[in-house]
């Protein structure tokens, strides 16, 4: 069977969403920096820029598998300040690697866990 380069982007893209989703899983109950997180996907073979973890970042971020949150913060952000945090993180380029965190959720914890599927994440074991 012989895919498209579209379609090879897509189930790339959806692989490496569920990566990240499985890494955070594999951390939990702790967050992972931003820094591990890129660290431990190159190791995967799926390396990534800023902009790129950022973006992938967001799109996990609003299905509600993960939350974003500075390093050594005491109380939750919501949606929009986890937006923002994201959004300065990407025109970082990198200067905030060690800065911010990630931890998935309880739904994400239900999507690995094979509860349900997620349109856009592949699950990886």
């Amino acid at each position: 069977m012989r895919f498209d380069p579209k379609q090879q982007r897509k189930l790339e893209t959806e692989r490496r969403r569920g990566w990240i989703v499985y890494l955070l899983y594999a951390a939990r109950p702790k967050p992972l920096d931003f820094a591990s997180l890129m660290n431990l996907l190159d190791a995967r073979n799926f390396p990534l820029s800023c902009r790129r973890l950022s973006e992938e970042l967001d799109f996990l971020r609003s299905a509600g598998l993960l939350r974003v949150f500075p390093v050594g913060a005491d109380n939750a952000l919501d949606e929009v300040a986890q937006a923002k945090l994201i959004e300065r993180y990407y025109d970082s380029d990198g200067e905030l690697n060690d800065d911010y965190c990630a931890k998935i959720t309880t739904r994400g914890t239900n999507f690995q866990d094979d509860h349900f599927n997620e349109t856009g994440v592949m699950r990886v074991n």
